[in-house]
């Protein structure tokens, strides 16, 4: 993310805002993503775990059955979105403020190499940090997508049946495979397709001024293309994470394959021994090829445009 002259609390609203989008417009990839990752139908009726038909139910029908198949879950990943992706932000700020103040301190290194440090440490720290509110969301929000849990109460309800008084290992399932997951894609949100972005703005300058100076502000083409070519790098690399998180948090305590995934190392043995390689990427295409590089297009464009927006705000006040 750029450098921001915004406060902390200003960066919470600006996550809120654009989760708020990204979650209206893609809700339906993820919930195909975890029904892939767990073997499930795609298009199923979330009561039986059936997949529709089309013939039993008639084109009318089927149509809205679709939709609301893919939208199952949508209250409670909405109430997750929100908070998820405003502490995002908030904690990207703070953590940038944070290690920027350790700088004077690292005399011995060149600035961009303090600079590039910084900013890789402050993106990871950010997945560890929103990965202790993310990990339990997530779990109650896959209750109602892949397990007919309804919405957020009701399926935060079926998590705590499952506890049996051990309720810090029922909320914490599935945490480890989160914070991994999180610290890489951060990376990619905070660091790697605002890199990207530059490089590919800088070219586009170079190319047009016979390579003269500059650092060109990222325009929309080049936030897009460093949003998508970001976004597909880092969650390939994260989505083992992801498949092991979705197994974990949809096969609760009391279900038929709770024993299966015990822990995150263990989840990933049995996956591999149990179903191979290949496994640990189910949904890969949901996530890798359209839900990130759609989503952080445009959470990068549409926060860039309000933060530009609220800057100029602050600026035009301040003169």
């Amino acid at each position: 993310m750029p450098s921001t002259t915004l406060s902390v609390w200003t960066e919470f609203g600006l996550g809120a805002c654009t989760g708020l989008i990204d979650c209206t417009l893609f809700h339906w990839i993820d919930t195909l993503k975890v029904r892939a990752q767990d073997r499930r139908p795609l298009l199923m009726d979330v009561r039986t775990g059936a997949p529709l038909c089309r013939a039993a139910l008639g084109t009318p029908r089927f149509t809205l059955a679709v939709a609301s198949s893919l939208y199952a879950g949508f209250s409670t990943n909405l109430s997750l979105k929100l908070p998820y992706m405003a502490f995002m932000f908030a904690f990207n700020a703070l953590n940038s403020r944070l290690l920027a103040s350790f700088d004077g301190a690292n005399s011995g290194s060149s600035p961009q190499t303090s600079t590039v440090a910084r900013e890789l440490t402050g993106a990871a720290l950010v997945g560890v940090e929103v990965s202790l509110l993310l990990s339990p969301l997530e779990m109650v929000r896959i209750q109602g997508q892949n397990c007919g849990k309804g919405g957020l109460l009701s399926a935060a309800r079926a998590v705590n049946a499952t506890a049996g008084g051990a309720w810090w290992a029922a909320w914490t399932r599935g945490m480890t495979a989160t914070m991994n997951r999180e610290s890489k894609y951060c990376i990619g949100q905070f660091f790697l397709c605002e890199k990207i972005a530059e490089s590919i703005a800088t070219r586009g300058c170079s190319g047009g001024n016979g390579g003269e100076a500059a650092a060109p502000q990222a325009g929309f083409g080049s936030q897009v293309a460093g949003a998508v070519l970001g976004g597909i790098a880092c969650t390939a690399i994260s989505h083992p994470d992801d498949v092991i998180k979705t197994r974990m948090q949809t096969h609760l305590r009391g279900s038929a394959g709770f024993a299966d995934y015990p822990g995150y190392l263990a989840s990933g043995r049995h996956l591999l021994r149990r179903e191979g390689l290949r496994s640990l990427f189910h949904g890969a295409s949901f996530r890798c090829l359209l839900r990130v590089p759609l989503g952080l297009s445009v959470i990068i464009v549409s926060g860039s445009a309000m933060r530009w927006r609220l800057e100029e705000g602050e600026r035009a006040a301040q003169g």
